[in-house]
């Protein structure tokens, strides 16, 4: 008879438990200062570059974003949720990322004249140009990142981008300050992935691998270019949205969008990036060894939940005042804009995190048909605004609200495959909904108190104490505290002695349904 050597599920919860929180602690505090950063950033270039110049800079950013997505060729996803890495994959991912890459740059410059001529900006053409040498480093530098993350080196990864995010908007800003507007913002983009590369590619060369066996380009491809088209049609929708702003109001109607679209999806997209990276690995491990993703699939949104409410319930309340303090004169229909683009952000982030757990799964049919579903909707809707009212506060609400309904879409299927029900959701929406809604209405009544930026912001702020002074006795009713202490991330006097947290991380024998 022989003894199985395969790890017991239980002892492996608390692990996996505590390996996603340490790498969504350290990815989030990457995240803050990355914010941090970009926002003295934004300080800085809101006064030296107009919105026609922003308008132009973030016209060539979108139109280059399929090449973006074809130069990186989702490989970062595939190597993030990949059940074995070996040297051999990541080598043949450096290839692809080099190669891909290289052709994108090459695009740029022969597409850019008839990118400038479809967005009607003839302005953005040496833009166009000039952000092909993004491609040449972008792409392999989120190769060794993302191998590093499923190495479990998020502390790493998470220092060595901020100092590359530091240097790229240091050597922008200086291009700026010099009168190169808006090239300066193009070079700070250029800058940032090849410090990352330099820096990951000589840790990752040091981190013991398995050599593992030869993978094909071919093959790789196979799967990550799914990837890539998945984002691909997740962008687009809101390429299609600053398109419609840019040909319908003109570059200065961009500029102001793009700065409200900055301002919230800065945190959006950190925060997104954040919980991809510290779970898409440990639920890739539960899913590979066969166990169910039943029990932290819940446990996910519910973090995601609480975390996009709060956050974004106080950027609505003191949104405008920061935009106001940060753009300084001349940008108040962005500030006006931000507080509705951050009422929806929460469906955004929701929706993004179901597009990580059905990647995992491997879901990838479903994923598919979710994102077209959703650009259907931004499509629509964005064609109603153009023929309708000319107010860009209805097309952020709607572009939100599309988001809102893919999300559902993909509670529904999980339902059906036994990984979630809509009943294990709707407490933590609902509690944690509640919560911002309060964070909001308390900041923005005392908001209105102050009289300059920076008193609106402090009042604000106090005004939001009370709400949260009162979550603290309440903490044993809030899904995100339950949660914490279910996995046995926190002590509580009241939990039974010897509890164990949820099937979920323990891992669940997978019904025949989710097996199917």
């Amino acid at each position: 008879m022989t003894t199985s050597t395969r790890p017991d599920p239980g002892e492996r919860a608390p692990s996996e438990a505590r390996t996603a929180v340490r790498s969504l602690a350290w990815n989030y505090g990457s995240a803050v200062a990355g914010a941090l950063l970009q926002l003295c950033y934004t300080a800085f270039t809101a006064r030296v570059v107009y919105p026609d110049a922003y308008g132009a800079f973030a016209a060539a950013s979108a139109a280059l974003t399929i090449p973006g997505y074809v130069a990186g060729a989702g490989l970062a996803t595939y190597l993030l949720r990949i059940e074995s890495l070996t040297r051999a994959t990541v080598r043949t991912a450096y290839r692809v990322a080099f190669a891909g890459g290289a052709l994108c740059c090459l695009g740029s410059l022969l597409l850019a004249a008839p990118l400038a001529q479809l967005w009607g900006m003839p302005e953005i053409d040496p833009i166009v140009r000039l952000f092909g040498l993004f491609f040449l480093t972008q792409p392999a530098s989120l190769v060794a990142s993302a191998a590093l993350q499923r190495l479990n080196h998020a502390r790493f990864c998470a220092v060595t981008e901020s100092y590359a995010q530091l240097l790229g908007m240091a050597s922008g800003g200086v291009l700026l300050a010099l009168g190169w507007s808006p090239y300066g913002l193009v070079a700070a983009q250029v800058i940032t992935p090849a410090v990352t590369l330099a820096a990951a590619s000589v840790r990752l060369r040091r981190c013991p691998l398995p050599e593992g066996t030869a993978v094909r380009p071919r093959a790789m491809l196979a799967v990550s270019g799914a990837f890539a088209c998945f984002g691909m049609v997740q962008v687009v929708g809101a390429d299609v949205v600053l398109w419609a702003v840019t040909r319908h109001g003109g570059a200065h109607a961009a500029g102001q969008f793009s700065r409200a679209v900055l301002t919230v999806g800065l945190p959006l997209a950190l925060l997104a990036q954040s919980l991809r990276r510290a779970t898409m690995p440990s639920m890739a491990r539960i899913n590979a060894e066969g166990r169910s993703l039943a029990g932290a699939v819940p446990d996910v949104l519910t973090v995601a939940s609480a975390a996009a409410c709060v956050s974004f319930g106080v950027l609505a309340a003191v949104g405008p005042a920061v935009t106001e303090l940060l753009l300084g004169p001349g940008w108040g229909p962005a500030a006006a804009l931000v507080p509705v683009f951050a009422l929806g952000a929460p469906l955004v982030l929701l929706c993004q995190i179901g597009y990580a757990v059905d990647e995992t799964h491997k879901h990838l049919r479903v994923l598919l048909r979710v994102q077209l579903l959703v650009l259907g909707a931004t499509a629509a809707t964005t064609a109603l605004w153009v023929l309708g009212p000319d107010r860009l506060a209805l097309l952020a609400v709607v572009a939100s609200l599309a988001h809102g309904v893919g999300h559902a879409v993909q509670v529904a299927r999980w339902r059906r495959l036994g990984l979630c029900s809509p009943r294990d959701l709707a407490k933590p929406y609902a509690v944690h909904t509640a919560v911002g809604a309060a964070l909001f209405a308390a900041g923005w009544a005392g908001a209105g108190f102050g009289d300059g930026a920076v008193s609106r912001i402090v009042c604000g702020l106090l005004a939001m104490l009370p709400v949260l002074a009162l979550c603290w006795p309440l903490r044993r009713q809030l899904p995100l505290y339950a949660v914490a202490v279910t996995r046995g991330l926190l002590g509580d006097p009241l939990r039974p002695t010897g509890a164990t947290g949820g099937a979920g991380w323990r891992g669940r024998a997978p019904s025949r349904r989710t097996a199917a």
